[in-house]
């Protein structure tokens, strides 16, 4: 990654086009807050005949549904649980993120930073948010120490016990 700038362009466009950051901006669509991303099918795609004028017009439907379904979905507002342990001045999932206006690599740090147009949207694939229409916060782990901090936080969060993950784990 240090030496190669092709291979890092070729990384960073990768996960741009599967990490996206930002919602689409779109004149004219405004979500009704009252849609449910949830209770609704996804769009039928087309099939693999189709002419190129339902492609175009299959692209502006997944735009919108991109749009629509991000902005419920996807979007942070703090609420009581951002500040539940007393930190009141600032998110514990720390919202707003930081923008990044360009994917970049930090030699110095050794650190990957990925393109951030909206400190408010979290993480996500365009394909999942709208075919499996939930919130995701996808995360590109590249390291040893994040994979571990990863699988921590998963654990932690699919047993929902009293105990936190180091506990239990001090206990086998």
């Amino acid at each position: 990654m240090r030496d190669d700038e092709e291979f890092q362009k070729r990384f960073f466009a990768f996960f741009e086009d599967i990490i996206h950051h930002h919602l689409p901006e779109i004149d004219g669509v405004e979500v009704d807050k009252s849609f449910e991303p949830c209770i609704e099918r996804p769009p039928q795609p087309p099939s693999s005949d189709a002419t190129l004028d339902m492609l175009n017009e299959w692209e502006s439907v997944f735009c919108t549904q991109i749009k629509m379904c991000g902005e419920i979905l996807q979007c942070h507002g703090c609420r009581k649980v951002c500040h539940k342990y007393g930190n009141d001045d600032h998110c514990r999932f720390l919202f707003p993120h930081d923008i990044v206006e360009a994917s970049y690599f930090d030699s110095e740090t050794n650190s990957i930073f990925l393109l951030v147009r909206d400190g408010n949207v979290n993480y996500f694939n365009p394909y999942l948010l709208v075919f499996c229409r939930h919130n995701h916060d996808i995360k590109c782990i590249l390291s040893g120490k994040a994979a571990k901090a990863a699988m921590f936080y998963i654990t932690d969060y699919i047993t929902k016990s009293d105990l936190k993950t180091h506990e239990m784990l001090s206990l086998l």
